[in-house]
């Protein structure tokens, strides 16, 4: 069972935590049971090419928004922006016309959806919505860092504005009204009958396109494959590898009930792949997840798109350094992390979960080469429950081989009701997890450039093992909701800590871990009161141990800030030129 220990430090107010694993099966067959009248054997010449359709004309699909913000209340779908609360406002209306589809919102306002370079040309109408009297506001359409189109100034009286704007080969697009630089008063904004004209297929999203998927996989040779395949089974996997051969999943859909790719003894690539997680549908059970590998020799997971899915799971290295073999994540497109476990009817539960990582590395050990690096994470407040977005349980590199984890952004950390729960031990990225005798087998990783945003409990974090070294990431949170409501189990930016007392251990387990040269800035409001917790650092000083020159923004972190600090990730890939998620 998969357990996690908690520790009360009255004299900080702390909750930190060490993240145990789950138990090992002892046998491919353990995974899953083998169900064979529910899947197909394929090998990787019986695949064929499916014939593509028409372009498309689609709705800007809710499913393909990767963030939202909004100056008052959250962005709402479907109605106007309303009032402060979720879902109050009413139809959308500009000029007298009603709309039934589109986005309602409050300037400043920003929304950034996933194109996939797919589609060519954005089309929408846009005005102040009839709910208001006054406001005056400026649309402007961007995409992938430039801005293609600006409505000019629009008031409550003028009628909709119709836009047209050429979207063709654009990664990103992104919504944004302004307040025409005379205040935010009335500016409810509308995007008003948003659509994506010339739209090859890949840019619909899994969720509403009428994709034509196939059942269940079960792989016993290696080979390349692509297709549609899912499973209704939450105990089912939607594709199983039964061979160590080197498999490569490229150019597919996946979706289930539960784990949608699952192997044992494993030489995995998955690229340019879509993996959404339905809803299990049965009660006490949580969205499976992306990857569930046991013992492995080499795995690549590149540019994928992971949706409502409980992420990454990777136990037990056994490959061979000197040829290569090891495990890299990189360039995925993530949106969601979620271990609430189902209530079997449809919904979830407000209390009840499982752990679920978007990267869980468990034994895996004195691995060289290992990678986990521009990777894009959102996780959304009361539509996930992500635990460590990044955790190294007793995982390590080598001294010479460090497991690198960088340039990689990360957005939300929350439990099921995280306006209420005052108790939450889950963060960004958390190395040294775990506790081991050998000092090799803990340890040895380099976090370095990565953003981590509002990841409530932690943003960055050393819990023990050997040699690794925190480097240039910023960890930024404004202790606030998207709806400016404080959170409860707001805690620590980042720190340093010898959890397990290994530092009097012999041999010592924990030592040489160095902090330098990052940025935080870590706000906390409780009743009423706003103050700053930046950093701990109980081991600071414990076998060369040390930190150094921390740049602390104090209390002065807001939701703004946090808002700009997506634009920077955003001006980052455009800059180093990185596509992220499945193209």
């Amino acid at each position: 069972m998969h357990t996690r220990s908690l520790l009360a430090l009255t004299t900080l107010a702390l909750t930190l935590a060490s993240c145990a694993s789950v138990p090992a099966p002892t046998s491919p067959d353990a995974l899953s049971p083998d169900v064979a009248a529910e899947t197909q054997s394929v090998q990787p010449g019986a695949l064929t090419a499916q014939a593509l359709p028409a372009l498309s004309t689609q709705p800007l699909a809710f499913s393909q928004l990767m963030s939202a913000n909004s100056g008052w209340g959250p962005v709402e779908r479907d109605q106007s922006n309303g009032e402060q609360a979720a879902a109050d406002g009413r139809t959308l209306s500009l000029g007298g016309q009603t709309y039934a589809r589109g986005y309602g919102v409050h300037s400043p306002s920003s929304l950034v959806f996933s194109l996939g370079e797919q589609c060519q040309t954005f089309g929408v109408d846009v005005g102040v919505d009839d709910e208001v009297s006054g406001g005056s506001v400026t649309f402007q359409v961007w995409a992938d860092g430039v801005l293609l189109a600006d409505s000019g100034l629009l008031r409550g009286t003028d009628a909709a504005k119709k836009m047209m704007v050429n979207v063709a080969g654009k990664k990103q697009l992104k919504l944004v009204v302004t307040s025409a630089g005379d205040g935010p008063s009335h500016d409810h904004g509308d995007w008003a009958a948003p659509t994506l004209q010339g739209c090859m297929p890949a840019a619909t999203s899994s969720a509403e396109a009428q994709e034509s998927f196939d059942g269940p996989l079960v792989i016993t040779r290696g080979g390349t494959y692509s297709g549609h395949w899912e499973s209704l089974d939450s105990s089912l996997p939607a594709v199983r590898i039964r061979t160590s051969e080197p498999v490569i999943i490229e150019n597919s859909s996946i979706r289930g009930r539960g784990t949608l790719i699952q192997g044992f003894h494993t030489r995995l690539t998955v690229r340019n792949t879509r993996g959404i997680s339905l809803n299990p549908e049965f009660a006490g059970r949580s969205p499976g997840r992306f990857v569930n590998l046991e013992e492995v020799y080499d795995v690549h997971l590149e540019n994928n798109l992971l949706e409502g899915t409980g992420g990454i799971y990777i136990r037990q290295y056994r490959g061979d350094t000197a040829q290569g073999e090891t495990i890299k994540v990189l360039r995925n497109l993530v949106k969601n992390i979620d271990g609430r476990q189902s209530d079997g009817n449809g919904g979830y539960s407000d209390k009840a979960f499982n752990w679920a990582q978007f990267v869980q590395l468990n034994d895996v050990t004195r691995i060289a080469g290992a990678e986990i690096a521009w990777n894009q994470v959102i996780n959304e407040p009361g539509k996930s429950r992500v635990e460590d977005n990044i955790n190294l349980f007793v995982s390590s590199g080598t001294p010479i081989s460090p497991i690198k984890i960088h340039d990689n952004y990360i957005q939300g950390a929350y439990n099921a009701l995280p306006a209420t729960d005052a108790k939450f031990s889950g963060g960004g990225i958390l190395i040294g997890d775990g506790k081991v005798s050998d000092p090799t087998k803990n340890g040895y990783a380099h976090v370095y450039r990565n953003q981590v945003v509002s990841t409530t409990n932690y943003g960055i974090a050393i819990a023990g093992g050997m040699g690794s070294v925190l480097e240039n990431n910023r960890v930024l949170s404004s202790g606030r909701l998207p709806d400016g409501s404080p959170v409860p189990a707001q805690n620590v930016g980042m720190y340093l800590w010898d959890a397990q007392g290994a530092s009097t251990l012999s041999p010592s387990t924990f030592g040489n871990n160095i902090v330098r040269f990052n940025t935080i800035g870590w706000t906390r409001v409780r009743g009423g009161v706003v103050d700053g917790n930046a950093y701990w650092w109980p081991a600071k000083g414990l076998n060369g141990s040390a930190t150094i020159s921390t740049t602390v923004l104090g209390t002065s972190v807001t939701l703004e800030t946090e808002r700009q600090e997506f634009l920077r990730w955003q001006d980052k890939l455009a800059q180093e030129g990185v596509r992220i998620g499945a193209q």
